[in-house]
């Protein structure tokens, strides 16, 4: 997968012009590409989308008013579930015993590689003469994190990649990614994400 430094970067709070900063991120992403053991698995499903959620093909709906306005349009959807690998996490973890600074720019490599990995992943998946909506993760809006029970339930995460769930919905191994992503025939989604977030102070936040 592609390491993007200028991603990595943001996701650390720095800059992307902070030379100090990049050759840290490239440091780091030496000592951790070796690590990596990415795994996926995706299932592409029917899908109607109603007032307050969206309800699957197999009968499972997702409640959210939100994931609904963003997959107003499609008919059809892909279920994500991806993740770097349990090595990483050990790896991110030993490096933050090393250094504070390392363990930041690993949790910061870390993030953006799963996000590239992802985006890998999606632009291998041939969808026709369909586009795919950008991923919306439970967790986002007003999907809450414990309907993310329901894509691990739907995608057969343990079995399939070994990515588990606690009961407090943290992922395990941490440097994974649910995700749904709507197919339709054009990628406008009618809810931002970013605008309709509280943290104003985010890098990623959208102007």
């Amino acid at each position: 997968m592609k390491y993007r430094r200028e991603e990595a970067l943001r996701y650390l709070g720095a800059q992307k012009n902070d030379t100090a900063a990049g050759v840290l991120a490239d440091m780091v992403y030496l000592k951790l590409r070796n690590e990596v053991q990415a795994r996926h698995v995706l299932k592409r499903c029917t899908c109607r989308v109603e007032a307050d959620g969206v309800r699957l093909a197999n009968g499972v709906k997702l409640l959210s008013a939100d994931l609904a306005r963003h997959l107003h349009g499609c008919s059809e959807v892909l279920l994500l579930a991806a993740t770097l690998g349990s090595k990483v996490d050990i790896a991110v973890r030993r490096l933050a015993l090393t250094s504070v600074a390392e363990g930041a720019a690993a949790q910061a490599v870390a993030a953006a590689l799963i996000e590239s990995y992802c985006d890998e992943v999606q632009s291998h998946v041939d969808v026709g003469t369909l586009a795919q909506r950008p991923r919306f993760s439970p967790g986002y809006g007003d999907w809450a994190l414990e309907e993310q029970r329901k894509l691990f339930d739907m995608l057969d995460c343990g079995r399939k990649i070994g990515l588990t769930l606690t009961d407090g919905m943290m992922m395990a191994p941490t440097k994974s990614v649910t995700a749904i992503i709507g197919l339709a025939a054009d990628a406008v989604c009618e809810w931002n994400k970013c605008m309709n977030c509280g943290n104003i102070n985010c890098p990623f936040r959208e102007e």
